[in-house]
């Protein structure tokens, strides 16, 4: 597919979505035990996470969103939000309060892009499960890319223990696809 241009044709594929990759279930047990270095304080945790990941994934029923939101706001580079709201009132208002963040808005029934999902052309948001395979993991990028619109896109690796060994295979496997 091609978009014309009265001057020329640009390709698709010349057309590529900007990737941020994060964890979903940033609370998890599972993740204060292997992302977060010992001893760190859990009030440090909300910034930590803002400085090592691209994407932060907030929900409105978040009980430390307020704490999120600020170190997002607060970080030294660019976070993207993925906010999941029933009323997208409470985002809004803050995109509005802090225009120079990049914010996806999502509602519960939004696509996201699963490697199970049939279809999900144009979907924003991909979920990835952990996997120690990374000829399965480049699959499902590539396969999350070919159906991303140009922008802003955001990839997290999902489950309730989520993976940081897929965190690192992603970031590795996105920086050699030049993504």
């Amino acid at each position: 597919m091609s978009i014309e241009s009265p001057t020329e044709a640009v390709s698709k594929a010349d057309i590529a979505p900007e990737m941020h990759l994060g964890i979903r279930h940033r609370r998890a047990a599972s993740l204060i035990q292997e992302f977060y270095p010992d001893g760190m304080p859990e009030d440090w945790r909300h910034s930590y996470l803002a400085m090592m990941t691209q994407v932060i994934w907030v929900e409105d029923g978040d009980d430390d969103l307020a704490e999120m939101l600020a170190a997002i706001v607060d970080a030294p580079k660019p976070v993207l939000t993925v906010w999941v709201a029933e009323d997208s009132a409470q985002a809004n208002l803050w995109q509005a309060a802090h225009p120079e963040q990049q914010l996806i808005i999502m509602t519960p029934s939004t696509p996201v892009w699963t490697p199970q999902a049939e279809g999900g052309g144009g979907a924003r948001v991909a979920l990835m499960p952990g996997s120690d395979q990374p000829a399965q993991i480049r699959a499902w990028l590539e396969q999350f890319v070919q159906q991303a619109p140009a922008g802003p896109c955001a990839l997290f690796v999902d489950g309730e223990s989520p993976s940081v060994p897929t965190l690192d295979r992603l970031q590795t496997l996105i920086e050699l696809m030049g993504l």
